[in-house]
């Protein structure tokens, strides 16, 4: 239980608030909507267009900003690797090491004969893997996936994240294929990458 309700499995719990930015909120409703708005402004400016590597560069310093371009409107501590011990994701003094190395897997795949949508749904598990964050791992790390795809001229993947984020069979489907990716199966992630992928027009 949190002080927002209880808790989906999968979930990160908020059980501090004083990083919250908008004391008006009172409510999940209330946080869902003022994240989702942030959330759309990150959205937009990434992948309106094919973003360029100078404005994702995909470096350390970036993945850190991503995060705090998405949530920094509404809590202080986006962007910022968390100092504690969760249920999941690496230890916190693992958290800079482990985005370094991402970051060098990610060059390297994309040097390789590894199709895109592959190297998008590895990006994806391994950022959720890591769970660098307080909070708000899952939304970054798909976000984090289709700008890597958009930088490369694919299309997006649309993940329904209001099902994603609710009692739903989705929801029990995408953690099943984020479970299997972390047994080193990536088949179900990457069926669900190109199950949900939109229209790839004006993508190059």
């Amino acid at each position: 239980m949190t002080m927002f309700g209880p808790l989906l499995p999968g979930q990160t719990a908020i059980d501090d608030l004083s990083g919250l930015r908008l004391r008006k909120i009172r409510t999940v409703a209330e946080l869902n909507a003022a994240e989702s708005e942030n959330i759309r402004r990150a959205m937009v400016r990434y992948l309106t267009a094919r973003p360029s590597p100078r404005l994702a560069p995909f470096t350390f310093e970036w993945l850190l900003k991503l995060h705090r371009q998405m949530f920094g409107r509404v809590w202080t501590w986006a962007g910022v690797t968390r100092r504690r011990d969760l249920n999941i994701g690496s230890a916190p003094h693992m958290i800079a090491i482990e985005l370094h190395g991402l970051v060098d897997d990610l060059s390297a795949w994309h040097q390789s004969t590894m199709p895109l949508s592959e190297q998008a749904a590895r990006l994806h598990h391994a950022s959720v893997r890591i769970h660098p964050f307080q909070n708000g791992n899952g939304r970054w790390a798909r976000l984090l996936a289709n700008i890597w795809l958009r930088r490369h001229g694919e299309a997006p993947v649309e993940w329904p994240e209001a099902t994603i984020g609710s009692v739903s069979a989705i929801r029990n489907e995408y953690l099943m294929a984020v479970r299997e990716a972390d047994r080193g199966e990536y088949g179900r992630l990457i069926a669900m990458h190109n199950r949900f992928t939109g229209d790839a027009s004006g993508a190059s």
